[in-house]
């Protein structure tokens, strides 16, 4: 693993927005959010969220790591799956209480390139018409099967 950056003291608002130092600023509960796209197409993927462990481990490792809020644990994206997101670019918003990742997707064991744990490429997979609220699918289907990649407990992202 490459050296983990720290994280600059936030000073003033000039040095926050105009400035290079990465000095993000996490939540009360310690978070920030973090959406990440597809590098290549810019399809959205997921909006996770990074405590600083999470964010530190992402830079030093070119590989997204993010923390469950609802399992209470640092995650490495793939780490069981083998669907590794993998860091092309981060970019921290003005005033840096948000990040984007862009990342190259990687296809796991069994399974197409993808990013969502219920096995469609994307966690959007679904749109809401805004004038009727009527629900469709935007994913021709599920690129894995989640059963095979995850075993058959059920998932406990889900509460």
């Amino acid at each position: 693993m490459n050296p983990t950056p720290a994280f600059a003291p936030r000073r003033s608002v000039e040095q926050v927005e105009e400035g290079l130092a990465l000095a993000p600023k996490f939540g009360p509960d310690g978070l920030l959010p973090c959406i990440t796209t597809d590098a290549g197409s810019g399809e959205v993927l997921m909006l996770g969220w990074m405590n600083a462990d999470a964010l530190q481990r992402t830079l030093a490792t070119q590989q997204a790591h993010y923390w469950s809020r609802s399992r209470q644990v640092l995650w490495h994206k793939g780490g069981t799956s083998g669907l590794v997101h993998h860091l092309v670019e981060l970019r921290i918003d003005d005033d840096q209480d948000a990040v984007w990742l862009r990342v190259r997707l990687q296809a796991g064991p069994q399974a197409d390139p993808a990013s969502c744990h219920v096995g469609y490429r994307s966690c959007f997979y679904r749109a809401v018409d805004p004038g009727t609220g009527a629900r469709r699918f935007v994913e021709d289907g599920k690129t894995f099967d989640p059963r095979v990649v995850y075993g058959d407990a059920p998932n406990p992202t889900v509460l």
